[in-house]
Formats: structure tokens, C-alpha cells, sequence
């Protein structure tokens, strides 16, 4: 059971997002099954089944289909090898990441797809998966397994992913949304383990990257995507503290990477790429990055939650539900700035911003900044920004139910409780019995009706 455990959080750590690209020599072409490849075959198809069960797969049809799409245009003509069904799937997990199983599920956490700009982008990480599958890199590196070494980043990000035993509290509610898959894989394990291999071997991520490069030529995308998905990730990582560190920095470096992915570009030119907007694919994965932004928002990511509503309102500016989003995220920001500081960025910043992260809960986070005159200040303005946003879309779609829950959330934070009430009861009556937060809402609205009393200003 030690072998197999290890080789499926192996793999759910090892494509912690470096974009897959097919070889043209396969080292996996004489690849024959052993006992040990069918038990980890075993542990990877469970692990398909406790991701639908725990229901940490995103479902949306028109969304599903588009992944199909693009990763069938990844494979390709190739036959699919001996036990390898691709299907192509999206994890409920901001973290950005991508990895693929050697049963052939590849997975895109909603992170990833909220990052992305285009199709082509997406392409190269898809290619880039089914080049491990392909190669059967999984198996190998599980095979090889025992004669690498641990390393200590790994052992503490594994730590970070799997519950503390005995309820420990090390995770804070934030943390707990990142690396589910890992956690997931933890769970399928008799033994108790936190310390496992960490990634593929730089050649085989090389070999991936050249794949993927490799399968978009094919399908007629410009391998200059996959350059820039490099940048992004890059520039992400810089947005905001991240409770679990990002594995795929363990990989080749992204810079080395970006630069070998422009000199195949630069030698692979297309005459004419397939076209792609940034319109289009936001049309297309908007449910993922709307899941995302919610889930960001609720567990202390709010610059990266306004960063990712502010693409979906910009392109699309007649849709309320994102205008809502982005007010929630501006009243999640609270007296943080959008932007991490300069002093944040330094080493010693991110340290401290790590520390505080595990030693305070948000509310008490905002609680320390709100009492500084800058974070007062920063609090009020992000706060203002909420309503209007909520103002703007309560006016222009009065029926536009999460406009009133959201002024109503943002009232009672601020003490007003007549207003809260009165946007609490907009929300029930508009919903009437088909919303699952009725009960929630009815409750808060008892609560804020106790705070109205005849002799404040509010209840005149």
C-alpha cells in the first residue's frame, strides 16, 4: 500500500502546472504493465471517484465540452496507450494547476482556467499533460521512486496539504481549499504519510513542455502560448501570499522555461495560427472563474479575486452577477491595499505574511490593519467601492437578488442595521423558497432586527 500511496501523490505533485508537451522519442514504447503499475492504476482510478464523490469536480456542460475539445486536439491522432481512457476535467481548487493521471484523466484546477487568457494557452497545458500520460512518466518515476531523495520544501508542502491528526490547527480555513486533489490522495492511503517524492524529473517536464509545444504545432495553435502562460504564472505568484506554496516553481524554472518554449516558437512559426480572443475563451470558462472569485473571496485571496472579476466586468460589463462578484471582493479586501506592497514583496515580508497568516484569522488580520490610519483610510475606500458596484447593479436590474444579499452583508458589517434589514427582506422576496441561502439570510435578518432599537438614529 506504501508503494501505491506514493506513486499517486507523486503524480498529483508532480504536474502542479508545467505544460505537457509530447516527445517525439518515447521512452515509454516498450513500457510493459507490473504488479506495481496495476496498483497504481488501482489508486488512481479510486482517486477518479472520490474527486466526483467529494464533489470536487466542476460540471458544466458547455465547459466540459470546450476541455474536450482542446485536449482531443492535444492527442490528437494517436492512439490512446494500454489502460488510458483521456478524459479531461476541472477541480474545484484555486491553486493554479494542472495534472494527469496515467489512466488518462487530465485535470485543470479552476485556478488555472481563471489565469488564463486564451485557448491556445489552455492548449499548451493540455498538451502538456497527455505528454506524461503518453510517456507513461508516472509509472516510471514511481518505479524509480525509492532512489530519489526528499526533499525538505516537499515534506512541508506535503505537511501543509494533509489534515493535521487529532484536528490540528495548523491549517486555517484558507489553506484547506488548495491541493484538495492532494488531500484527496492523502485519504486514500491505510498509512498516514506526509513526506513523498516531489515532481517529475527535469527531463521528463522538459520532454512535457517540448510535447505539448509539439501537439500545438499540430493543431495549428501558436506555440508562443505557451511562452506566455510561463509569464502568468509567473506574475501571479507575486499577487498574493498562497497558504500552500505553488510546486510547479520546483520544477525547471519558469524563465528557462518561457525562453526554451520562445526559441521553438521562433523556429516553428505558423503562417497562419488558429485565431483566438481572450472574449471567446472568457465565454467559455466564465462558470469556472465565477466558482473561483467566490471561493478566493471567502478564504482571504480578495486581490486575486478582484483581479479575476475586474477581466470577467471589463469584458463583459451588462452582466451583474460579476459586477456583485467584484463588489464582494472589494468588501473582502477591507483594509488590505489591491496590490502587495513593496515591503510585502521583500523576503522578509512574505516571510512575516506567512507567519500571520497561520497566527491570525482574517478578522483579526483586518481588525490589526483597520487601526492604522492608512488601513482605515483603505477600508472605507474599498468598502465605498462594494456599494457602488452593488448601487450600480440593484438600480440598473432591481430583481438581481445577490446585489441585495451583498448590500445587506456590507450594511451589517458596517453597523446600519435598518439598511441591512431592509436589503435582507429585498433578497427573500425576490427569491421567494428556491434560494439554498433563504435560511441563512432569514437569520441574519433576525439578528439585525434585535440591533434596530427605537432610540437609534437608524430606526427614525
Amino acid at each position: 500500500m506504501r508503494r501505491s500511496f506514493f506513486a499517486l501523490v507523486l503524480l498529483l505533485l508532480s504536474a502542479c502546472m508545467t505544460p505537457n508537451l509530447h516527445a517525439q522519442d518515447n521512452p515509454a514504447a516498450a513500457f510493459q504493465f507490473t504488479k506495481v503499475d496495476n496498483q497504481v492504476l488501482d489508486e488512481v482510478n479510486e482517486f477518479d471517484r472520490q474527486m466526483e464523490k467529494k464533489g470536487l469536480v466542476l460540471h458544466n456542460p458547455d465547459l466540459d465540452a470546450y476541455l474536450d475539445s482542446i485536449g482531443k486536439r492535444a492527442i490528437g491522432a494517436r492512439p490512446a496507450p494500454e489502460n488510458v481512457e483521456f478524459r479531461f476535467r476541472v477541480a474545484r481548487d484555486p491553486m493554479v494547476n494542472a495534472f494527469a493521471l496515467p489512466n488518462g484523466s487530465v485535470y485543470v484546477t479552476t485556478g488555472l482556467l481563471s489565469l488564463l487568457e486564451n485557448e491556445a494557452q489552455l492548449a499548451a497545458v493540455l498538451g502538456h499533460e497527455v505528454t506524461h500520460v503518453f510517456n507513461r512518466h508516472s509509472y516510471l518515476e514511481n518505479r524509480s521512486a525509492r532512489k530519489k531523495v526528499l526533499a525538505i520544501n516537499i515534506i512541508e508542502g506535503v505537511a501543509a496539504a494533509v489534515p493535521v491528526p487529532g484536528g490540528g490547527l495548523y491549517m486555517t480555513e484558507g489553506a484547506q481549499i488548495f491541493c484538495a486533489a492532494i488531500r484527496v490522495g492523502a485519504a486514500l492511503s491505510s498509512e498516514i504519510l506526509v513526506a513523498t517524492i516531489y515532481g517529475y524529473s527535469q527531463d521528463m517536464e522538459r520532454q512535457a513542455d517540448n510535447g505539448g509545444l509539439t501537439s500545438m504545432v499540430s493543431a495549428n495553435y501558436d506555440p508562443h502560448a505557451m511562452a506566455r502562460s510561463f509569464e502568468l504564472m509567473d506574475e501571479d505568484a507575486k499577487l498574493e501570499f498562497e497558504p500552500v506554496l505553488g510546486f510547479y516553481h520546483d520544477h525547471p524554472k519558469l524563465t528557462d522555461r518561457r525562453a526554451t518554449a520562445l526559441a521553438f516558437s521562433t523556429a516553428h512559426a505558423l503562417n497562419e495560427p488558429r485565431s483566438v480572443s481572450e472574449k471567446e475563451y472568457l465565454e467559455k470558462v466564465a462558470p469556472a472563474i465565477a466558482y473561483n472569485i467566490e471561493t478566493d473571496t471567502n478564504n482571504r485571496r480578495a486581490r486575486t479575486a478582484i483581479a479575476r472579476a475586474t477581466r470577467l466586468t471589463t469584458m463583459f460589463p451588462e452582466e451583474p452577477k460579476y459586477k456583485v462578484l467584484l463588489g464582494d471582493a472589494y468588501r473582502a479586501l477591507g483594509a488590505k491595499t489591491r496590490v502587495p506592497t513593496e515591503a510585502e514583496l521583500s523576503r522578509h515580508g512574505q516571510a512575516e505574511q506567512r507567519k500571520e497568516h497561520f497566527k491570525m484569522t482574517e478578522q483579526e488580520e483586518q481588525k490589526l490593519l483597520a487601526q492604522k490610519p492608512e488601513g482605515e483610510a483603505l477600508l472605507h475606500q474599498n468598502l465605498e467601492m462594494a456599494e457602488t458596484l452593488y448601487q450600480e447593479v440593484a438600480q440598473s436590474q432591481p430583481t438581481c437578488a445577490e446585489a441585495h444579499r451583498s448590500l445587506g452583508f456590507l450594511y451589517e458589517q458596517q453597523a446600519k442595521y435598518t439598511e441591512a434589514a431592509n436589503e435582507y427582506r429585498r433578497y427573500i422576496e425576490l427569491v421567494s423558497g428556491t434560494s439554498i441561502d433563504r435560511i441563512r439570510i432569514e437569520r441574519r435578518l433576525a439578528a439585525v432586527e434585535k440591533l434596530v432599537t427605537p432610540q437609534s438614529p437608524q430606526a427614525k
